[in-house]
């Protein structure tokens, strides 16, 4: 008899006395599936996997790169001040829409507020609801962001968009807004 039983029997033994306890036990190195992330070192390098982003929503929730592997990630860096982010905000929706069932997420990351401060949870929100976005819209900063993709990410301007395919590897970026290059790209990802 395993230890797992014995200790089974212990409890059912001692609960026969009056333990009205509903007990369940289970196995959770079984049910556990190992973690699809296996990689030590990130950089936002076009090739290499991304170093995890953990940031807040326009529903003030928890939102992790790390937790979308298996889908293709777009991440958006934006600035509410920029006129081309606007624009680009207001196509977001539709791209979204058209390349659900391809398992597509472009996520937004608002570095920075219309006076320069940095990302807040209201200003996801503000974002999400003025532009009709469902999708993650997040609390960043320009601490995200460096000249060094093993230090942040390289976004030269607003906004930058980075292409993240199934196996979490950053496989494109694309500065500057074009629905056209957004689309261009996700087509070549999915065919891949």
């Amino acid at each position: 008899m395993d230890l797992l039983n014995k200790l089974k029997l212990a409890v059912l033994l001692i609960c026969t006395a009056g333990c009205t306890a509903d007990l369940q036990f289970t196995d959770s190195s079984a049910s556990e599936a190992p973690s699809p992330i296996t990689w030590s070192e990130c950089s936002q390098t076009v090739g290499d996997h991304p170093c995890d982003l953990v940031l807040e929503d326009q529903d003030a929730n928890t939102w992790s790169l790390y937790e979308n592997f298996g889908s293709i990630v777009v991440l958006d860096f934006s600035a509410e001040w920029c006129g081309y982010c606007q624009v680009g905000a207001g196509t977001l929706q539709s791209i979204q829409d058209e390349y659900a069932a391809d398992d597509v997420i472009i996520v937004t990351v608002l570095v920075e507020d219309s006076t320069g401060n940095p990302g807040s949870q209201e200003l996801a929100e503000r974002w999400a609801t003025y532009f009709e976005i469902s999708a993650p819209v997040l609390a960043g900063s320009r601490d995200l962001m460096s000249a060094d993709p093993a230090v942040g990410w390289p976004v030269a301007g607003f906004p930058s968009y980075f292409f993240i395919d199934q196996e979490m590897i950053l496989r494109y970026v694309q500065p500057g807004y074009s629905d056209e290059g957004l689309k261009s790209m996700l087509d070549t990802l999915i065919s891949s």
